[in-house]
């Protein structure tokens, strides 16, 4: 995908579940090529729903390894990259950070064909350059919301097949915590590896878990632990209507996120990954397909 149709996709399709555009050579080729959307002959109007933006997000994945809508157009290079060539090494260079993902695991970290051991004190993980990681020896990737889960992974009851599993934190908005690169690496395993979202159980981390990439979910054995009695007044369920609004319009939703959906919906409760942590709560896996 050329820079010119992602800046336009990012900038008219990427906040929308459904619209119709009139049509335009971008769009043309997102139908033709693509198979996203369709053209309607008669009114010369591209048609674009829920499920068109699951395809699109999969295939700019794809073909720009990782990258997402909300990314900038890979086109930078790291600075000591353009030190080579340039006395200002910060011109066109990404930032530092962006280069680098933290990651955890409960036994060692196994990247390259090295062992690398844990600290034996409480840690968030290892802090590491993105593009030097060539393989993984991990069968299970997971991509983490929250920063607070990787530094307690030993807490986490989690299923048997996880207990040696790379564990990546996907970042957030801020400028030295951003998502872009976590993405990029998590996605970069698809075809070699198992890869599992854990996200908070709420609609923005169903639409993290849907979006990501993932095959599979991690999430609490028993729904209807989400609607545990918690002092306080419950406000994520209603401040979260544009995700609400992603997976009423998602086709398919899977078996198990659709269910639990329709429990957050008739109890208007939502759970967050520090609640599961600390009742302890079982979780396994589930299917993201």
């Amino acid at each position: 995908m050329n820079k010119t149709l992602f800046e336009y996709c990012k900038k008219h399709l990427r906040t929308v579940n459904q619209v119709q555009l009139k049509a335009n050579a971008s769009l043309k080729t997102l139908a033709e090529k693509y198979s996203i959307g369709f053209i309607d002959v008669h009114t010369n109007l591209f048609h674009f729903n829920a499920r068109d933006k699951q395809h699109l997000i999969e295939v700019v994945a794809q073909e720009l390894n990782g990258i997402r809508l909300s990314d900038p157009y890979p086109s930078k290079q790291s600075r000591t990259e353009v030190a080579q060539r340039q006395r200002n090494e910060k011109i066109g260079a990404l930032k530092v950070s962006e280069d680098f993902v933290l990651l955890n695991s409960r036994q060692s970290l196994c990247l390259n064909n090295h062992i690398t051991p844990n600290s034996p004190l409480t840690a968030l993980g290892h802090f590491i350059c993105a593009t030097e990681i060539e393989t993984i020896e991990h069968s299970y990737i997971v991509l983490v919301e929250n920063l607070i889960v990787m530094a307690n992974l030993s807490r986490l009851n989690i299923p048997e097949q996880l207990q040696d599993a790379l564990w990546i934190y996907r970042g957030d908005a801020q400028p030295h915590k951003q998502t872009g690169t976590a993405y990029k690496l998590f996605r970069r395993f698809a075809t070699t590896h198992k890869l599992v979202c854990f996200a908070d159980l709420d609609p923005s981390g169903l639409q993290i878990c849907l979006t990501s990439g993932a095959r599979q979910w991690l999430s609490i054995s028993n729904k209807s632990q989400i609607a545990m009695k918690l002092q306080g007044i419950e406000n994520e369920w209603h401040k979260q209507g544009s995700a609400r609004s992603f997976l009423n319009n998602f086709d398919q939703l899977p078996a198990y996120c659709k269910s639990l959906f329709a429990q957050m919906e008739e109890t208007q409760t939502t759970l967050k990954q520090e609640h599961i942590l600390q009742h302890d709560l079982k979780l396994e896996l589930f299917p993201l397909i």
